[in-house]
């Protein structure tokens, strides 16, 4: 047997280190999938921006168009009521004007039930004079003799309470200045009440004064009631032309009787 040349020799000494590197050959595993290599287990796929992960299956997932496109109907519905409500608001508050007029019932509709509103986005002409809501009262003494009493400020009463005070109470402010808004809006020229809404809103500044005052005014007991109304206009500022009127108003209601059941609740 003839030794090796040269040439065949180098050839396979040259060989020899690859043939160690390559993994050696699987056994036959019977159809069954082998377990990932482990340098392989856990990892992520790259940022580059390539297709979608294949499943186990081969099949790549993603939104289908019908899940697409009821995504996006959601969220052009619920634009839409975004929109639809703020519209609504702002003309709620908003001046009257054509549009309102026009749309008031729906409008109405809308808001009244759950977002009703007590301001204006659009400040109204602040109130120009003052208003002082007094009372006095018919008593009688333990002998039957009747009496009245002077008048009996109660606008001052409140304004007495406010002052100095950081957070002075809603109700302190503006309880007894509705009521007698109330009180005038559902009178007519004569003080007559008009209809049940009359009588209630007399009713109820009524129970104001006696929730203040009590069944009893100097020892004696309170058998009526008659409110009074006085305004004053408030002088304009020096760099104005307005002219008010420095006369003073008064509006004068008629007696109305006090009995045991105008202090139920009190």
């Amino acid at each position: 047997m003839k030794p090796p040349s040269e040439s065949t020799a180098g050839r396979s000494t040259s060989a020899a280190p690859t043939a160690q590197c390559l993994p050696p050959p699987r056994p036959d595993l019977g159809g069954v999938v082998p377990a990932p290599e482990p340098e392989t287990i856990g990892a992520h796929p790259s940022d580059g921006g390539g297709p979608a992960p294949a499943t186990g299956d081969g099949i790549h997932r993603g939104w289908s168009r019908v899940s697409v496109g009821a995504l996006a109907t959601t969220a052009l519905l619920l634009a839409g009521a975004l929109l639809a409500h703020v519209v609504l608001i702002f003309l709620i508050l908003a001046p009257t004007n054509a549009l309102t007029a026009h749309h008031q019932k729906t409008i109405d509709s809308f808001v009244r039930p759950q977002f009703g509103q007590d301001w204006k986005l659009f400040a109204p002409n602040p109130k120009q004079r003052n208003d002082s809501v007094g009372v006095r009262l018919r008593t009688i003494d333990a002998g039957g003799t009747g009496h009245v009493s002077g008048w009996i400020n109660l606008t001052a009463q409140d304004v007495a309470a406010i002052k100095g005070d950081p957070a002075p109470s809603h109700v302190t402010q503006n309880m007894l200045r509705t009521a007698w808004d109330g009180a005038e809006s559902w009178h007519d020229r004569d003080n007559r009440p008009k209809g049940a809404r009359g009588v209630l809103a007399d009713e109820y500044l009524k129970r104001i004064a006696l929730q203040r005052l009590g069944r009893r005014w100097q020892g004696e007991r309170i058998t009526g009631v008659q409110f009074a109304g006085r305004y004053m206009m408030v002088p304009p500022p020096s760099w104005s032309s307005e002219k008010a009127s420095d006369t003073t108003a008064y509006r004068v209601f008629p007696w109305w009787p006090v009995t045991d059941q105008d202090y139920r609740g009190l």
